[in-house]
């Protein structure tokens, strides 16, 4: 049995002003576009943010721990 586990989105339009890495824009649409539970970074500027929109940034040793069953 296979299970999908990817998407291909378009992405949604965000404000860009606000983030301290501009380049990281392209992940935040992605996010929102595909309405994700979590965006898993390790990247710093990301982490800052907390969450974005509802959505939870979290490094990949917190995500594994939420979401693993």
């Amino acid at each position: 049995m296979s299970r999908l586990i990817n998407e291909t989105v378009e992405a949604a339009s965000i404000e860009e002003a606000a983030l301290r890495d501009p380049g990281d824009a392209a992940v935040l649409a992605c996010a929102l576009a595909a309405r994700a539970d979590a965006i898993v970074s390790g990247d710093e500027d990301l982490h800052a943010l907390g969450n974005y929109r509802g959505i939870p940034v979290l490094p990949p040793t917190d995500c594994l721990r939420r979401f693993a069953t």
